[in-house]
């Protein structure tokens, strides 16, 4: 499905929980940022799940609490333009939109990483990068860092190729 837009279905989310792997639930943490459902979080979070932020020393415990983030979200997530969100390729899949923007996810053995680019509600560009643990298709563990972009050191430039589409 080439550079088409995804359709999120009641089916994404949905899936049997199971037979979710690590790409599948990346594609249904998306569809259900994308839609601000946050009542579906228990279909893809374990009641006792644990996000760590290292770089700012949290720690958020359970369900209600990481469902308090994402509706506290200065500037709130429901606000960005997610309906521009895409996905292309066959075996890799690319999904580009102004907010957690996915850029690839890999793992296996129910460990896997997911980097993803965010616009923060100041319109300034950041990476954020997710380990994350499944269990029965479902997040147990995700420790998840935040980088914002920055310009490539003058001394380092004439050694890079530079990355496609940035």
């Amino acid at each position: 499905m080439a550079d088409s837009q995804v359709a999120v279905s009641a089916a994404t989310l949905r899936q049997p929980v199971p037979d979710r792997g690590g790409r599948e639930f990346a594609e249904a943490w998306l569809a259900a940022m994308k839609t601000s459902a946050y009542d579906r979080l228990p279909e893809l979070l374990h009641p006792d799940c644990v996000h760590e932020y290292p770089q700012s020393g949290e720690r958020f415990v359970g369900i209600d609490n990481i469902r308090a983030v994402f509706e506290n979200y200065p500037g709130g997530l429901a606000g960005q333009d997610r309906g521009t969100l895409r996905v292309a390729g066959d075996n890799e899949r690319w999904a580009m939109a102004p907010n957690f923007t996915l850029v690839r996810t890999s793992g296996g053995g129910g460990s896997y990483t997911m980097a993803m680019r965010a616009r923060y509600p100041d319109g300034s560009d950041w990476y954020v990068v997710s380990m994350y643990e499944l269990v029965d298709g479902r997040q147990k563990r995700a420790t998840i860092f935040f980088a914002q972009l920055f310009e490539a050191p003058e001394w380092r430039r004439q050694f890079s190729e530079g990355l496609p589409d940035q």
